[in-house]
């Protein structure tokens, strides 16, 4: 008898159960299986096998849901995740599943043996479960509840079952999408010469036939289907009469047809590029692990750096992961990839189809693609003899999984990946995270600089700073600029093309009474509903909420409501009114889900069917459209003022990563930060792209006040529906912490209310943990429902 430890799909006090393992059941090390968690079957990961059980009493292992396990690499990382992320083992492991399983099995009810039925005593629900299951062998819950209400159906179900009258069981499901297969039909290498004799009775046969014959392969029963109206009928007669032969073959769904790439003439590399791959170069060949900051402003050529490590690598008989930050931007990267790599490129992303999701995991898994490209899920595909790990734009926040466990940053988990298969790893951005760059400087990784554009010799844009209260005291209350006004003009006049930046969707931020000042709000967040013309609704942009517009104020009744603020919709339309013959497209997370990361977007600006791009943050990030010669940011304010440690850096960035969108062509750019601050640092160093100077005075305020890379932070957020409830609780626990830190290093701040202190109907309050090892005050700590637990956040508003 062989015994398996198994991470389950629980809430468990232990990070492993002890299950037997069935004898003719495969169960390896690693494996996805089905056990029994109390009266349910649940998912678990297989961690170790061994002779003798963890426990006395143990069930046995149900079934398993994948024929590919984990591998002992990515055991030992999930390990890791679990402890450095205070997260469930189970949830680090399942990063690692294929796409495609369900987390949860059919539940099937039948009637119990030997029940009379008729001599029952049922209440009217009752009775309908129980006709429905009479002389069947087994039910779907689903069928077996018919028109009755989910309440009804759960107080007759749990009663009959109570009784003995009904008997439950749970079944595994497939564990995956199915593979896609088509019919292939040939003709046989020996066929026999006189079996053509029989075709003559019928002509439909002879054209199908000859159909075939004519192509001289084997043709996909759908092409013959195409081509000569085949029918499944007349193959399967002339496979009968060994005329042709049939067989399946699988059919690979991928994203990558809906995007076409060419390789152009290779770039020479600049003196700045040739050192820093040289450096690259070597830490690839040194087989070994190696970390690299490739820091260059935008425009750099760091793209054909990552493209000549994969380059190096697969040479080696190893393999790339490619990490970008948004899904928006893979469609351009793979498009790079794909030019140089062709055919050997896989996507990974959740804006795939489950079936195109399956399919990349699979061709990875077996070893067929040499490069996958995708955001940070991407990382934990099943790549075999890893060499290296790109992470562009390694500043970017979404690297970081703050909506479920484990919350994980994707650049520590590569760093933690690269160490245990001996690969190389590289971090490039134009505005590193803070933190980065201080361990780059601290020797903990190795600082590569490309300060130059490649394309030219083109230096990066000017940027002019146009101080929006000069605009008001000359008499201008508009919404743009003297300054971007006349650029806009001027750059429209030419046919060159203008990104319009603000971070804000929607048409207006927010409705007022003047009358007595009443905020229209969501019912279920602390923030206002944004206006969205073109829906006519007011938009809750945290929970979606949506409401007509009221003709009367919800406090006074009063009908001198107003609009305040703007978003992307109401700049596309201020442009469209000055400007009505310019083209506009608005580029935000309300337009963008129906890019699916095939690039649709970007194609229509690459192939100048625009003019003009307004849009969010999503336009500053990575994007390449040599036509851009003008950027404008609306409001460089938006942000500077929330309070986070953090709030200075990522304005920074944003502007920066914006700036760098101009003058990417032969053309050359120009930037207008717009702004009601121009004296403050972070718009000073943004203006003059000065990532130093802006560094020197984030680390100077972060060593003052003992924020990382100083110290490290835990971020605790409690909500509860229940406002009275939500603060005592979080009051309790921050107590019982606080009494735990009396002999650590570690300070406990808090409880606060936080930043967004209703959020889907649920008070928030949060506490916040500092010191050079605050998880450590927690590793035992067991929180009750509530919680969530956030180690080393992106940040604590």
């Amino acid at each position: 008898m062989r015994y398996a430890e198994v991470a389950v799909d629980a809430p468990a006090g232990r990070s492993t159960y002890s299950y037997s393992v069935p004898g003719g059941l495969d169960v390896r090390l690693g494996s996805l299986v089905w056990v029994p968690f109390g009266s349910r079957l649940v998912r678990g990961i297989v961690t170790a096998i061994t002779p003798q059980p963890g426990y006395e009493s143990t069930k046995a292992i149900a079934s398993v849901v994948d024929q590919s396990p984990l591998t002992e690499t990515q055991l030992a990382l999930g390990d890791w995740i679990s402890g450095h992320y205070l997260s469930p083992l189970y949830a680090a492991l399942s990063l690692f599943a294929p796409p495609g399983g369900s987390r949860t099995p059919q539940t099937w009810l039948h009637l119990a043996a030997d029940v009379d039925v008729d001599a029952l005593s049922l209440s009217s629900p009752e009775r309908d479960i129980v006709e429905r299951l009479r002389g069947r062998t087994r039910v779907t819950s689903r069928n077996a509840r018919g028109s009755l209400s989910a309440a009804a159906f759960k107080r007759a179900l749990g009663t009959l079952l109570e009784r003995g009258i009904v008997v439950n069981s749970e079944n595994p499901r497939p564990g995956r999408t199915r593979p896609l297969t088509e019919t292939v039909v040939s003709l046989p290498e020996n066929r026999d010469p006189d079996a053509d004799v029989s075709l003559q009775r019928s002509k439909r046969q002879s054209q199908v036939y000859e159909c075939l014959r004519s192509l001289q392969r084997p043709t996909s029963y759908a092409e013959l289907r195409t081509l000569c109206g085949a029918s499944m009928e007349i193959v399967r007669a002339l496979a009968s009469k060994g005329l042709v032969e049939t067989h399946e073959r699988r059919v690979w769904r991928t994203p990558l047809g809906r995007l076409v790439a060419e390789e152009g003439p290779r770039p020479e590399l600049t003196e700045r590029q040739e050192a820093a791959w040289s450096r690259i170069g070597r830490g690839i060949d040194s087989l070994g692990f190696s970390r690299h900051l490739l820091f260059g402003v935008t425009g750099s050529g760091k793209t054909e750096l990552y493209l000549r490590a994969a380059e190096r690598v697969v040479q080696q008989g190893r393999r790339a992961i490619c990490l970008v930050p948004e899904i928006a931007l893979t469609a351009q990267t793979v498009e790079r990839f794909m030019a140089r790599f062709p055919g050997r490129i896989a996507l990974l992303h959740s804006g795939l189809r489950a079936g195109e999701q399956a399919d990349e995991w699979d061709r990875v898994q077996r070893g067929d693609c040499d490069v996958v490209v995708g955001p940070r899920s991407a990382l934990f595909a099943p790549v075999q003899d890893l060499g290296l790990i790109v992470l562009d734009e390694e500043h970017e926040w979404t690297y970081k999984q703050d909506d479920a466990n484990p919350r994980y940053h994707a650049r520590a988990v590569a760093v933690q990946l690269a160490q245990s298969t001996r690969s190389t790893l590289i971090l490039g951005s134009a505005t590193p995270d803070v933190e980065t760059f201080w361990n780059a400087g601290n020797g903990q990784m190795e600082l590569l600089e490309l300060p130059e554009r490649v394309a030219g010799g083109l230096e990066l844009p000017p940027v002019e700073v146009a101080d929006m209260r000069a605009e008001l005291r000359a008499g201008n209350p508009g919404l743009f600029s003297r300054a971007l006004l006349d650029a806009m003009t001027e750059r429209l006049a030419l046919g060159e093309q203008v990104f319009l930046l603000l971070n804000r969707r929607g048409t207006a931020t927010m409705m007022q009474c003047r009358r007595c000042g009443h905020v229209v709000g969501c019912p279920r967040c602390s923030v206002s509903l944004a206006y969205h013309a073109a829906r006519e609704r007011l938009v809750c942009h945290r929970c979606g909420y949506r409401s007509r517009i009221p003709s009367r104020c919800p406090n006074c009744s009063s009908s001198r409501l107003h609009y305040l603020g703007i978003g992307t919709q109401g700049v596309s339309d201020e442009v469209s009114r000055l400007f009505p013959t310019a083209r506009v497209l608005r580029w935000d997370s309300d337009v963008s889900a129906r890019d699916r990361g095939d690039g649709s977007l970007g194609k229509a600006v690459r192939q100048g069917e625009v003019d003009v791009v307004v849009g969010t943050q999503m336009i500053a990030k990575g994007h390449d459209f040599p036509n851009v010669t003008l950027v404008g940011v609306v409001n460089s304010d938006v942000g500077l003022n929330i309070p986070d440690y953090k709030a200075g850096e990522r304005v920074f960035q944003l502007l920066c990563q914006a700036a760098g969108r101009a003058g990417r062509g032969v053309r050359p750019g120009h930037v207008v930060l717009q702004t009601y601050n121009p004296e403050h640092y972070v718009v000073r160093a943004a203006a003059s792209q000065d990532y130093r100077a802006f560094f020197d005075e984030e680390i100077s305020y972060r060593e003052e006040n003992g924020y990382p890379p100083f110290s490290r932070l835990v971020r605790l957020l409690y909500s509860n529906v229940n406002e009275r409830r939500a603060q005592q609780e979080a009051e309790r626990v921050t107590a019982e912490l606080t009494q735990r830190a009396v002999s650590d290093d570690t300070k406990v701040f808090g409880p606060v209310p936080a930043y967004l202190w209703r959020l889907r109907g649920h008070y928030r309050w949060q506490t916040t943990l500092r010191g050079s090892e605050p998880s450590s005050l927690l590793s035992d700590y067991q929180f009750p429902r509530g919680w969530i637990v956030d180690v080393d956040p992106v940040g604590v508003a």
